[in-house]
């Protein structure tokens, strides 16, 4: 319901409509000399206005209107009654948005027939064109002039830069009589709808703009994570711009790094919300983005609430954002409210277009920092959180959501006690947003370390990258050698050797003992014949391994990582440049990435510098090729008493690939004629195999 002042606005809006008809009872005349009743009568008129029945001789006297020197007593007597403490709805628009008294009372007048059915009806039958469906511009200011003289400052509130029109408090629309643009005078005046709601005193709704923009809800303190220091900033700045508007604060940081959660958080403590636009959701649509982000800033400041503008993807096309930055800029500056920004980097491309812009960053947190949040998000559970905090690298929103999910997720299985490590891990790997699956797919082995046949010494250098993988926390944070390392601290590994040595395999094995997808790149989407692709392109598949946290795998790396040579044309000059951004990449790529290749010599030696590990994968000797041929077999098969594998490892000198695929043939073969695997078999199959090696057997 409207509080009592809205109600004695209407009122005021009825003696007008009364003042009106006295002024222009003339053009509700029709050429017989009746009133027109096509729609409202006299009688209802009569009803509406609450005057006496009268002789139809004039229409201020068929409407029993009093004289006009009454009249405008009355209209002047209720004007002092408006006045009054700047509190409800209407207390709160003008002081909101600076208005003044006349502009309330234009607000009011074009307002009125959507707050009251009988104004409506009266509005219908003082303007006398039932042609007309909304109060024009010229009726409004007509309406509320208490003298000729004042109907052209009226006129004056709808144009663009006034602040009805600006604000969005007031909509006009073209006259579908007038064709487009209709002139100011016969422009229909609308006020949007979560205006009348405000003024009807409801509550705003939750989303508006086109579901683009919503209110934030502040969190608890405890779950804050920020640095004491860049809190107590952000509440000073924050306490400025609502008093004067300035500063405006750009939170930097990576998408989950809590910039919405920090700043709904201060906001609330001054009681006010937080009112979230997403500009790059905008720019799909910039020829309504000014419209949007104006609608925003009125609900924002019918709200009480801080305009957030999320810049985030919006500054990525500085094509596009230049196109719109001055007008994003120009309101901003004309916003009666506190507004801040946000960004995943630095950028200029937002101070260049809005004036007192202030960087507050919100940093990743340390290992040890995500570990506490881990612990608390599952309830002390310590081992758990030292698991996942040594296996992802994640913001404080990535925490709290995976764990939400992870319990909703149990639920929904009816399951309880504590949440399991691989629960945990997919939700979190369903947070980390990458398109690394355009560029590169994903690659598991399902063998383990039972199945891994390999002489002692390259053992001992895998264990040594899984160990370096595991322990990158306590070297790296807790002893300081990060401040020691200022780049390169990315784990790069070569694996070189034959085909068939097991290189691919270890890759995966590796991935999965330290809990991580691998990801194998996908070469023939990364090379470009185009000169400035292959970079991009790879740019691509660092970033994108960065953010979904996985291990690299580039498989036949000599492809990509081959040596430079001496430029002798454009060709060899631009395919250099492509090894040179790859070198400085590499050692830009803080994560882990493996590298296979039969051609180890191939290799740029800049590449070999860069690397952690080389590991060499030798052939097997036939020891154990023939332990090779033993656990290729799975356990359940039934196999012949006469498979002597100590002979197939002695008579074919082949790789662990090629053992494997003779096995599977030898298996089909088993199959084909319905008998067990036997010796024979087995020899059939290692002769086709190393047949088409080109080896004779």
């Amino acid at each position: 319901m409207a509080d009592a002042r809205v109600s004695r606005w209407l009122d005021h809006v009825t003696l007008c409509v009364q003042r009106h008809i006295h002024r222009h009872g003339h053009r509700m005349v029709q050429a017989s000399g009746t009133l027109n009743q096509l729609f409202v009568s006299l009688t209802e008129a009569r009803a509406l206005l609450g005057t006496a029945m009268a002789h139809p001789t004039t229409a201020p006297a068929a409407l029993g209107l009093p004289d006009p020197e009454a009249l405008s007593d009355r209209i002047i007597g209720s004007m002092s009654a408006l006045e009054g403490p700047d509190d409800g709805p209407l207390g709160r628009l003008r002081v909101r948005f600076r208005l003044t008294t006349g502009q309330i009372r234009l607000l009011m007048a074009a307002a009125a027939p959507l707050l009251s059915v009988d104004l409506s009806r009266l509005y219908s039958f003082a303007w006398a064109d039932f042609a007309v469906k909304l109060p024009t511009a010229g009726f409004l200011a007509e309406l509320v002039a208490d003298d000729p003289l004042t109907i052209r400052a009226g006129l004056a509130e709808f144009g663009p830069h006034a602040p009805l029109v600006r604000y969005r408090l007031l909509e006009l629309r073209d006259s579908a009589a007038w064709g487009t643009p209709s002139p100011l005078l016969h422009r229909g005046v609308v006020v949007p709808d979560p205006v009348v709601a405000f003024l009807n005193g409801e509550e705003p709704a939750a989303v508006v703009a086109g579901r683009l923009t919503s209110v934030e809800e502040a969190t608890p303190a405890d779950r804050l994570f920020a640095p004491q220091e860049i809190v107590d900033d952000l509440r000073k700045m924050l306490a400025s711009a609502i008093a004067r508007g300035r500063p405006r604060p750009l939170l930097v940081g990576g998408s989950g790094a809590g910039r919405r959660t920090l700043l709904s958080t201060v906001a609330a403590e001054r009681g006010w919300g937080v009112l979230t636009v997403d500009l790059g959701r905008l720019m799909e649509e910039p020829e309504r983005l000014v419209e949007r982000v104006a609608e925003a800033g009125r609900e924002a400041l019918l709200r009480d609430a801080v305009l957030l503008l999320r810049a985030d993807r919006a500054v990525d096309d500085r094509e596009k954002w230049d196109r719109v930055g001055p007008a994003i800029g120009a309101l901003v500056d004309r916003h009666g409210g506190p507004v801040a920004f946000t960004a995943s980097a630095p950028t200029a491309a937002i101070s260049l277009y809005v004036s007192g812009i202030y960087d507050v960053y919100l940093r990743q947190p340390s290992t040890a920092e995500q570990r506490g949040l881990w612990s608390e998000a599952l309830g002390q559970d310590v081992k758990l959180a030292e698991e996942l905090s040594q296996r992802f690298s994640v913001s404080p929103g990535t925490v709290y959501g995976s764990v939400h999910e992870a319990r909703a997720h149990q639920a929904m299985l009816g399951q309880t006690g504590p949440l399991g490590l691989e629960l945990v891990g997919d939700a979190v790997r369903r947070r980390l947003d990458h398109a690394l699956s355009e560029v590169a797919q994903p690659f598991a082995t399902t063998l383990d370390w039972a199945d891994v046949i390999l002489p002692d010494e390259v053992m001992d250098t895998l264990n040594e990258i899984i160990a370096q993988a595991k322990y990158r926390e306590l070297v790296y944070d807790r002893w300081g050698f990060r401040r020691k390392m200022s780049y390169g601290r990315g784990l790069a590994c070569l694996f070189c050797g034959p085909p068939g040595t097991g290189k691919t395999m270890m890759a995966a094995l590796i991935a999965k003992t330290l809990g991580r997808e691998l990801y194998k790149v996908d070469l023939s989407r990364v090379v470009s014949k185009w000169v400035g692709e292959t970079e991009k392109n790879l740019a691509r598949v660092f970033d994108e391994a960065e953010r979904a946290q996985v291990i690299l795998l580039f498989d036949e790396a000599d492809s990509l990582f081959s040596s430079r040579t001496e430029v002798k044309g454009s060709n060899d000059r631009f395919a250099n440049m492509e090894i040179n951004y790859l070198l400085q990449r590499m050692e830009q790529y803080d994560g882990m990435s493996l590298l296979t290749t039969n051609f180890e010599k191939a290799i740029d030696d800049a590449f070999k510098r860069r690397l952690k590990f080389k590991v060499d994968f030798p052939m097997p000797d036939a020891e154990q090729r023939a332990q090779l041929w033993q656990v290729m077999l799975p356990g359940k098969l039934a196999v012949g008493e006469d498979i002597r594998f100590d002979v197939l490892g002695k008579k074919f000198k082949i790789a662990g690939g090629n053992i494997k695929n003779a096995v599977l043939r030898a298996a089909f073969y088993a199959a084909a004629e319905d008998k067990i695997i036997d010796h024979a078999l087995l020899e059939r199959a290692a002769v086709a195999e190393s047949r088409e090696m080109g080896r004779l057997i």
